[in-house]
């Protein structure tokens, strides 16, 4: 499993929206976790994945024209691998 965090410097809430609704309400094959919020510099995404196949094929399937279109500003990236992942409560 691989963790992904993007760091979106001058992204808004709003432009995250305008992709979240046009991606509709499915998940996408392969992830086990999205959390997005607010930053003092824009926004910011935590998602897990099975691989990075999963996450280049969603790209393909939308998210990446998605993005495009709402103008998202380029992301910094930091990946990991996970070595757990479990439910607290």
């Amino acid at each position: 499993m691989l963790c992904r965090i993007y760091d979106v410097p001058g992204g808004t809430l709003e432009q995250y929206e305008q992709v979240d609704e046009r991606l509709g309400s499915e998940k996408p094959e392969g992830v086990h976790v999205h959390i997005a919020g607010k930053t003092d510099a824009g926004f910011r995404v935590i998602e897990v994945w099975d691989s990075p196949e999963h996450i280049e094929r969603f790209m393909e399937q939308g998210l990446g024209e998605a993005l495009q279109e709402a103008q998202i500003p380029e992301p910094t990236i930091t990946e990991f691998e996970v070595h757990n992942l479990d439910w607290v409560g």
